[in-house]
């Protein structure tokens, strides 16, 4: 009876787990993309962008941080880092230039 009692707790527990991890995430197809939204378990999104066919990162991505203030906008271009990003801090924002994964430029920007 106590191992049947372990087992079912333990069954439970998986399938808490399990749940827990499809609530934070969402994955919806888009034309040839996959729209992602991760979220924090305080039900503010952690991450919104997309992936091609290949899992790569594509196109628009977005961070945040657990309150809800972005933290990053980037861009990829199938896995490839491109195009300008802004790092967002407490009082600046960054802004960097990648193309094909380099750095081109960096730039600090306060908030006004």
């Amino acid at each position: 009876m106590k191992q049947l009692t372990v087992l079912i707790a333990t069954f439970a527990l998986c399938l808490s787990l399990s749940a827990q991890e499809k609530k934070n995430q969402k994955i919806e197809p888009v034309g040839d993309l996959f729209e992602v939204t991760v979220y924090y378990d305080n039900g503010q999104i952690m991450q919104h962008g997309f992936l091609n066919q290949e899992n790569q990162l594509h196109a628009s991505w977005e961070s945040y941080y657990e309150n809800g203030n972005r933290k990053c906008i980037a861009t990829y271009d199938n896995g490839v880092k491109v195009g300008t990003w802004f790092y967002y801090y407490f009082d600046k924002r960054t802004k960097v230039v990648y193309d094909n994964n380099k750095i081109i430029e960096i730039e600090d920007i306060p908030l006004e």
